[in-house]
């Protein structure tokens, strides 16, 4: 293209301007500010007034102000998972995985209620957002929620999800979108943006994996929570994954978002790529080779806004410029977006809008501190229960022990935001409910692992101060803040704003303190340039341009006294990683128990002891995978040590996955799992301890005995043994499985047909001693269809509460539409004729009544 004819284009893409300043002359209320018009005209006659250049501007997540047109700034990318992350305090809610075991999709709306709230009442608060100046950190678009299936439970990103099962998942999903969309018939409280479409399920291969699925694995499977989210959700954003599905990046995948999504599903709103998506087609799938060539495929695929600003800004302009891209391609996206701002209100008059006079005090109320509590109330999960070994009669005991690596730390999990109330562990949940009546014993935890491992919060009693600096060399005025921990990977980490990019450098400062004695080995893992610093001497000098390297020191630290450390970094580009680790003591003991500080000597001294396991975010996150399904080695070691001392202990699981806790299910009597259970947990696990909540979660995963039951991590075949769905083995725990301190007896079921829906009957009668929760589940068996079919389906449930020797009449309508599968002969669903077997039951396993029904 010669330079004449790209200076035409340009020119000719200022006739929407020059057009533009003629209508304005002409009427001085443009159309697209009268509210009372209808959207779609109100869109096109801004877009009719906005240059090529200005329309490309909304294509990034962090979108410049256009003064000319009154539009202003707006920054997409923040999340809103289990409770805002940014910018300032929010309420924390338990984990996704968490409210997935609630199995409480009415409890799901209310969360996400309150999250818009919240977003709503800061953004309020923040002059309508006029005062957030910080990227990614605007209250009205949220990429929440993740409705990707945990089908393999090494996935590093379990934890955001809702579990193995699409019926679960699309429905909580469902749900979650409602309440973070609200319910006004003209305006959207906020924007829910379910993700990752579609497939997402790995991280050691993210940048570049290819996951190949069959269409109707696809269409049965990795599909439908997505599907509910966005048919009757209404979701009005998506996000697409990183991954490629059957060699096609999802970013620019035209089978998932034309077909599937637009036309099957009647998509409206935008689509938006995962952060760094675009480019990585260039540098990690090799799928094109320029920038240029991905902006034009994203934009005939129907992807509308960069996670970013590599690909849609000048990239875009010049294909456009080139006659790669066509104005409608431009005007296509650039409609999507603008109609997303103005479903929001944000060109509407500010008085008319009901959510613009939500008040800041909604932000961490009381109110949603109590939601926070009952979520991680009824997300907790009873796996054991031996000999009715709980509650614990505080009448009956005079001395607890609390145990363990979680006791006495708040784990969130990925994507969390920070709690504008006190967080509540499970050592003060416990002192806070027995006050003096029981004596409360801790032993801060120590481990035993002679591995390498990340020195964790617990050792930095009043965090780190990081400072972080827009040069290589740690000059100028730093941005600050408080961090619980050395950890600098922001590739493989959530979206952090704050974070300057490369060239950058940093410096961490703080108090370490040591809960053992003895030589440790320091070892500070980075990308280029590192100094460690303990009590200002320099240990460790690497100021060099390098890639990845471990440093290693060795120190001797006495128990219980505090060091000064200091970290310098700097990152010249590229790959960017800082984490500081250390190597425990290897001490020489005949009593292993004595490697673990004072727990030993608290559980043997107490009647009870509580040792609280689990993982945390150094295990399982974005960006990383488990490569076991064991608790690490020290916490094993740990637990059969304390279980010698005082078999009257009680684990309690703090996690976000499965986790194969053999040893733990054979031997100790009871049996808790938290997950990651949100600012006011402790209080939750504390009530359960002692009767005050009955639990009643249930298991959104199967839990396994071993990774020798899973088929290769890459092999995305659902049939080939993959969830309760098509796992022939005996699990650990199977999906759906939860006990409770009361009985529930199942009678008369009885199965209707309408003329759309089949409608299950039945009662449930709590004949035990407490009142409690039980999870009603109904499955189906298919009839023979001629190809292969799952075990089972969950096609419906429901949380009821019943008092103990009442009784509950249940009701559970399942769609006719819903009971099909694929056929990949007409590329269909179809609802096959024949006899349908219905389960009821309280998991995929114990089946209480079934019933033979012919459609």
């Amino acid at each position: 293209m010669t330079k004449k004819m790209k200076l035409m284009r340009k020119a000719l893409s200022g006739v929407g301007l020059f057009m533009a300043l003629t209508l304005h002359a002409q009427n001085e209320q443009p159309l697209y500010k009268d509210m009372n018009a209808p959207i779609h005209d109100r869109v096109m006659d801004l877009l009719s007034r906005m240059t090529v250049e200005e329309k490309v501007s909304l294509m990034i997540h962090n979108a410049p102000g256009i003064p000319r047109l009154e539009i202003d700034k707006y920054y997409h990318g923040n999340e809103a998972l289990h409770g805002i992350v940014r910018p300032g305090k929010f309420t924390v809610f338990p984990q996704a995985i968490g409210m997935a075991a609630s199995w409480n999709p009415e409890l799901i709306y209310k969360i996400s209620t309150a999250i818009s709230d919240e977003a709503r009442g800061k953004w309020n608060a923040l002059g309508l957002g006029k005062k957030q100046l910080d990227g990614s950190s605007d209250l009205l678009s949220f990429w929440s929620p993740t409705v990707n299936m945990a089908r393999d439970p090494r996935w590093g990103r379990t934890p955001e999800t809702y579990g193995e099962d699409p019926h679960l998942t699309g429905t909580l999903g469902c749900a979650f979108v409602k309440g973070l969309q609200g319910n006004h018939p003209k305006y959207l409280k906020a924007v829910a943006t379910p993700k990752h479409f579609a497939a997402n399920n790995e991280e050691h291969n993210r940048a570049y994996c290819n996951a190949v699925i069959s269409e109707r694995d696809l269409r049965e499977y990795y599909l439908p929570s997505f599907e509910k989210c966005i048919v009757e959700g209404k979701a009005q954003s998506i996000m697409t994954a990183y991954n490629a599905v059957n060699g096609i990046p999802c970013t620019v995948n035209t089978y998932l978002i034309k077909k599937v999504l637009r036309e099957d599903w009647g998509f409206q709103g935008y689509v938006v790529t995962d952060c760094s998506a675009p480019a990585w087609m260039v540098t990690q799938h090799k799928y094109v080779k320029d920038y240029e060539t991905a902006a034009v495929l994203m934009a005939k695929a129907g992807s509308d806004m960069e996670c970013a600003d590599n690909v849609y800004t000048q990239p875009l302009l010049n294909a456009y410029y080139n006659y790669r891209v066509s104005d409608a391609d431009i005007d296509s996206i650039a409609y999507h977006l603008l109609r997303g701002r103005m479903l929001l209100g944000l060109f509407d008059d500010p008085e008319k809008n009901p959510y613009n006079k939500i008040s800041p005090e909604k932000v961490g109320c009381k109110e949603h501190q109590e939601l926070a509590l009952e979520t991680a109330r009824q997300s907790l999960v009873l796996l054991k229960n031996e000999n009715n070994f709980l509650p614990i009669n505080p009448k009956k005991i005079k001395s607890i022990a609390v145990v363990g690596i979680n006791a006495d730390r708040c784990e969130f999990g990925d994507y969390s935001g920070t709690p504008v109330n006190e967080s509540v562990t499970v050592l003060e949940g416990i002192k806070r409910l027995v006050g003096d009546q029981v004596k409360v014993v801790h032993a801060p935890w120590v481990s035993s692992a002679t591995g390498y491992e990340p020195i964790n919060k617990s050792f930095f009693p009043d965090g780190l101060k990081a400072e972080y600096f827009n040069n290589k060399n740690l000059e100028g005025t730093p941005a600050v803040r408080t961090e619980e921990e050395l950890y600098y990977d922001p590739v493989n980490r959530p979206p952090d704003p704050f974070l300057p990019k490369a060239p950058m450098s940093a410096r961490w400062t703080g108090d370490l303190l040591p809960t053992v004695s003895g030589e440790y080995t320091l070892t500070l893992k980075t990308d280029d340039g590192c100094r460690l610093y303990l009590d200002d001497k320099k240990l460790i000098d690497s100021w060099v341009d390098r890639p990845a390297t471990d440093d290693k020191v060795l120190v001797n630290l006495e128990a219980g006294k505090r060091y000064k450390i200091k970290v310098e970094y700097f990152d010249g580009g590229g790959d960017c990683f800082a984490r500081l680790y250390w190597k425990a003591p290897d001490l020489d003991s005949r009593d292993r128990i004595n490697l673990f500080g004072e727990a030993g000597k608290a559980a043997k001294e107490c009647d009870i002891t509580v040792a609280v396991l689990g993982i945390d975010k150094s295990i399982e996150r974005e960006g990383q995978d488990r490569y076991t399904l064991e608790l690490p080695a020290d916490q094993q070691e740990f637990i059969r040590e304390i279980y010698k001392i005082n078999p009257k202990t009680v684990v309690v699981l703090v996690a976000g996955s499965s986790i194969a806790i053999n040893w733990i299910d054979e031997n100790i009597p009871a049996i808790i799992d938290a997950w990651y259970p949100g600012e006011q947990g402790g209080t939750a696990v504390a009530e359960a301890l002692f009767g005050k909540y009955n639990p009643g979660g249930r298991l959104p995963l199967t839990f396994y005995n071993s990774m020798d039951e899973l088929p290769p991590f890459d092999d995305y075949a659902v049939k080939k043994g993959r969830t309760y769905q098509y796992f022939t083995g005996k699990p650990l725990y199977e999906f759906g499985y939860g006990l409770s301190y009361t009985k529930f007896n199942y009678r008369k079921l009885n199965i209707a047909s309408k003329q759309d829906t089949i409608n299950i009957q039945f009662s449930i009668s709590n004949t035990g001693k407490y009142d409690g929760d039980e999870v009603a589940q109904v499955y189906v068996q298919y009839p023979e269809t001629g190809t292969y079919m799952p075990i089972k389906q969950l096609k419906g449930f429901k949380r009821v509460h019943i008092k103990k020797g009442q009784t509950q009449n249940v009701s559970i309508s399942i769609p006719k539409k819903e009971l099909r599968y694929w056929d990949e002969k007409t590329r269909k669903f179809v609802t096959p004729s024949g006899n349908y077997i219905f389960q009821v039951g309280s998991s995929s396993q114990r089946i209480n009544l079934q019933k033979t029904f012919a459609l």
